[in-house]
């Protein structure tokens, strides 16, 4: 494929959801490919005024690399710094109320969106019969949406409680006394 194609095929199958493309980034990733001898020009052409369009495909350097790529983020799980996880570590920066109303805004977009993907999932494996194979992506990112959402919903719950969110005066005992415990390495 040309990398017109390949971005219009990325979005007709919403792997974009799953994959970053932004501007020329496409472009870009093709041409570094190319040089590391991952993919190779197999046309040139022209249609009308419109620019060269240049084929790639994959060369057998790259299907060893996109194998191993495979099996290392199919059998390994990595740390891939999520951004929810970060302001997490800073939620306390805000007012609690803010932070649990915050929590419930997340929560019910959560939910609107496994229930989308329940929808989706079901008519396109129940009735358009396209194999589960090639959704699997879906159902996995659905429940993590779930998972995450019911995760939420019991940290609303503990914030609510109190016990979570100290007052500015408990939560400087707590850290000096972890501090203590830690040796002065908080």
């Amino acid at each position: 494929m040309h990398p017109y194609e390949m971005r219009t095929t990325i979005q007709h199958r919403e792997h974009d959801h799953l994959v970053r493309i932004k501007g020329a980034s496409l472009y870009d990733t093709v041409d570094r490919l190319a040089r590391e001898g991952l993919i190779e020009a197999t046309e040139t052409s022209r249609e009308g005024k419109r620019p060269e369009r240049t084929v790639y495909r994959i060369t057998e350097s790259g299907s060893g690399e996109l194998d191993q790529w495979l099996r290392e983020a199919l059998g390994r799980p990595v740390n891939e710094f999520p951004q929810f996880a970060t302001a997490l570590a800073f939620m306390y920066g805000l007012e609690k109320s803010e932070v649990v109303e915050l929590l419930r805004r997340r929560m019910l977009e959560l939910e609107a969106a496994v229930a989308a993907t329940d929808v989706k999932l079901k008519v396109t494996v129940d009735e358009l019969k396209l194999p589960r194979i090639f959704v699997i992506e879906e159902e996995y990112l659905r429940e993590m949406q779930r998972a995450e959402a019911e995760w939420i919903r019991t940290l609303i719950g503990d914030l609510l409680e109190g016990a979570l969110w100290p007052s500015l005066d408990e939560f400087k005992v707590q850290i000096a006394e972890f501090q203590r415990r830690s040796g002065g390495s908080y």
